[in-house]
């Protein structure tokens, strides 16, 4: 799978292999006090989006945002640069976690802490400890810190939903396999997005007019 960067890497910095995630850049502005999306659901006036019986509101976004931009602002000068889409990134990969967590549900699959606290372990060595892994992933991955685990969690999620099929996530028949079952739980969850943040696409289950689907493509490469 791929996924949108939202701050550039100085060509100085080394390139190294990571996990990757899907995350698309969408903004159009509109404000209404009661919203309704393609869902038809009505949208109260503070949400960014509802999926399912959750609310994603619009205070949580911009708390990430800010988490997200505060951690960047302590990096060293002229090693990154937001580019355009953050808020909607954000606001897509919220609802991103919350299809994967359905779907994971529907087919009564788990996560568990010690896989998560393996994978961080694993990834921490391979970036040179924590920092390096934290950098890595703000940069990359747009993953504040507080979030590691949580992006690690939804990574073996999406393993797992690509063995159901018996293939594995960054294959052309992997991902065709997960963007199949992340499409059902979706639909599932019937998600209604407040229109700032971009339209949805009920029948291919994403945000209209991304940079990037944030469901894996059934061609793509990881």
């Amino acid at each position: 799978m791929i996924r949108s960067h939202c701050l550039r890497r100085t060509p100085a910095a080394p390139a190294r292999p990571g996990p990757r995630r899907v995350l698309p850049a969408v903004g159009v502005l509109l404000a209404a006090a009661l919203l309704t999306a393609c869902g038809g659901r009505p949208l109260q006036a503070g949400a960014a989006a509802v999926v399912g019986p959750d609310r994603i509101t619009e205070a949580a976004v911009q708390a990430r945002v800010a988490e997200f931009r505060a951690q960047a602002a302590r990096l060293p000068s002229g090693q990154y640069q937001e580019q355009a889409g953050l808020v909607g990134a954000t606001v897509s990969g919220m609802i991103f976690s919350e299809v994967v967590a359905q779907a994971l549900a529907e087919h009564r699959l788990t996560v568990s802490d010690t896989e998560v606290a393996q994978a961080r372990s694993d990834q921490a060595q391979a970036w040179g400890g924590e920092a390096g892994l934290e950098q890595m992933l703000l940069l990359k991955h747009a993953v504040p810190a507080r979030e590691i685990d949580n992006f690690h969690r939804e990574q073996i999620g999406l393993q797992k939903l690509a063995a159901l099929g018996g293939r594995q996530i960054g294959t052309t028949d992997g991902n065709k396999t997960v963007h199949q079952l992340l499409a059902e739980a979706a639909a599932q969850l019937k998600v209604t997005v407040n229109p700032r943040y971009g339209s949805w696409d009920a029948q291919q289950a994403v945000l209209d007019s991304p940079s990037e689907d944030w469901l894996p493509q059934s061609g793509a490469a990881a």
